[in-house]
């Protein structure tokens, strides 16, 4: 495995994050990146050897730094009546690094281009990220946080499917770097994954309770 060290580290991580966003895996150039990382291809391909190896330690370079400030929570810490609350604080935290760490900003800008093949940085991310949401449902079901109506599997499918749509859906086309957005929609963007996790994830007569303070049924009532 390939890593992105030295002075010139931070020229190259920008640069190839630049160079994947705007041309995607196929078409990144990387003479490109290497002109705008302002370095010699005698010192990128002493450290690199192929476009894949550059994608994926340029990918573990930016988790590593993310990691450096932010570490999920155990799902443990999700257990009894502190599922819910765990939940908002978790996505407050989150919502401060994506607005503050620029790694993460870079990390998203190329983590769902379409994979080189095989397994690398982003598709074993993904895999610990599947294995940690499943087991937070797992606890929150035992807790009675979440719905017991549903398979835990295909819960955990719909929700990081969800999550995913909403990564997409927050970096658009946009390049990385700052945006300009307007406050109504930066705090949309920031209620939404709480709004649609309680909807997927309470269980139904919760759900019910939670709207007017008032149980109703969540079947029709025989005539």
């Amino acid at each position: 495995m390939a890593q992105i060290t030295g002075a010139h580290r931070r020229a190259l991580i920008e640069a190839t994050v630049a160079e994947f966003a705007a041309a995607g895996y196929e078409g990144a150039s990387l003479n490109r990146i290497i002109r705008a990382a302002g370095i010699s291809k005698s010192s990128f391909y002493h450290a690199v050897g192929s476009k894949a190896e550059l994608l994926d330690a340029v990918v573990e370079s930016l988790i590593a730094d993310v990691r450096a400030r932010w570490t999920p929570p155990a799902p443990a810490d999700f257990a009894g009546v502190g599922f819910w609350p765990q939940v908002d604080r978790m996505l407050t935290d989150l919502g401060a690094l994506t607005v503050s760490d620029r790694a993460l900003g870079l990390l998203g800008s190329i983590f769902y281009l379409p994979a080189a093949g095989g397994v690398d940085a982003r598709t074993a991310l993904l895999e610990v990220v599947r294995i940690w949401v499943g087991d937070v449902l797992r606890v929150g079901v035992e807790s009675g946080a979440v719905r017991d109506d549903l398979p835990t599997d295909l819960l955990a499918a719909a929700v990081f499917g969800m999550l995913r749509g909403l990564d997409e859906w927050a970096l658009g086309a946009a390049p990385p770097g700052p945006r300009n957005v307007d406050a109504e929609s930066a705090a949309s963007a920031a209620s939404a994954p709480g709004i649609l996790l309680r909807a997927m994830l309470e269980p139904p007569a919760r759900a019910d309770l939670a709207r007017d303070g008032t149980h109703r049924p969540t079947s029709p009532v025989p005539m």
